[in-house]
């Protein structure tokens, strides 16, 4: 087995090691706290709750691993599962309805990309302008009747059935947890995204087309966002025009967390499915021991400072050794 091989069947023991100590620390308080934590419903309840984010944060390791920034991935997620929603309402068949719904949250990501790359738009304002149009576009939907009473029992099953006594939107994070650790650890096109994250002159010296790689990082970044929507959609079984809104911090925090660089350059996969449970670790405990959620954005934002201050202590331990 050659060193390649080995790299793609094992975890680096590195990767992700410093989250997954504060995800252990968190899961042993919180098991010694409530009485409630062990339980299988609510370690059920708990990792449907991360699954979501996770998805977005997929898209967003990415994304912040190139160097760029995505604030349009919430409002994505809702305008995609809205479609979704909508054309079954009216008819269409579940599956071209999913389908659409993804096909049109690739499209954002990629007009996102083209207008970052081609007019030079600066990523923060590109995708917050998008932010707002994508929201726009879903109240339009939703301004004359809300979009409910179309969820089959097979749309339902997508994100409220179990396969194995495990709940399929796990399934279904686990399947692209691994696609997307095999994407960004043993294709080029991952090693790209770490190059034009760390050098973008240096990548392109060296022949790889960032424009195109930045581009097809916002088109999987949109196309993660759908894929949450047309999921919190069949949870749902129904649409609300503020549904997504707040997923672009969460799904940011969960990849700073998990090791991402906000600086480009450094990426782990493990680290953002890490970072999204830990995001629900901390919005469980709060409702087991009945504090009040809004202690949920004082405590995410604290580890967000403890995980960024570490990376970049490590960066400079690195660049000093």
């Amino acid at each position: 087995m050659n060193t390649k091989t080995r790299k793609l069947l094992f975890f680096n023991a590195r990767e992700g090691l410093g989250v997954s100590v504060i995800l252990v620390l968190l899961f042993l308080f919180l098991a010694v706290s409530s009485p409630y934590f062990l339980t299988v419903e609510n370690i059920t309840n708990l990792l449907l709750h991360s699954v979501f984010v996770m998805l977005v944060a997929f898209g967003a390791m990415f994304v912040l691993t190139m160097g760029g920034i995505d604030l349009s991935v919430g409002s994505i997620l809702g305008l995609c599962g809205g479609v979704t929603g909508w054309l079954m309402m009216n008819g269409t068949n579940m599956w071209l309805a999913i389908l659409a719904g993804l096909v049109l949250g690739t499209l954002i990501g990629t007009f996102n990309g083209v207008i970052i790359t081609r007019l030079r738009i600066s990523p923060f304002l590109a995708t917050f302008a998008m932010l707002y149009i994508a929201r726009g576009l879903l109240l339009l939907f939703t301004i004359n009747e809300p979009i409910r009473d179309f969820a089959t029992p097979q749309f339902k099953y997508l994100a409220q059935g179990y396969l194995l006594g495990i709940p399929m939107p796990v399934w279904i994070a686990l399947i692209v947890f691994l696609i997307c650790y095999f994407v960004f650890n043993g294709t080029s096109f991952g090693r790209f995204v770490v190059a034009v994250g760390s050098n973008k002159e240096a990548a392109h010296l060296s022949g790889v087309s960032t424009t195109n790689i930045r581009v097809r990082v916002y088109a999987l970044s949109g196309l993660l966002a759908a894929a949450s929507g047309v999921l919190l959609t069949s949870r749902l079984t129904a649409v609300q025009p503020l549904m997504g809104t707040s997923y672009e911090l969460d799904a940011i925090a969960a990849a700073v967390i998990g090791g991402t660089s906000m600086f480009g350059g450094k990426g782990s996969v493990v680290g953002v499915a890490i970072g999204a449970i830990i995001l629900a670790l901390v919005s469980n405990g709060l409702d087991l021991l009945a504090v009040n959620q809004f202690y949920r954005l004082i405590i995410t934002g604290l580890i967000i400072i403890i995980a960024v201050g570490v990376e970049r202590l490590t960066s400079s331990r690195t660049e000093t050794a």
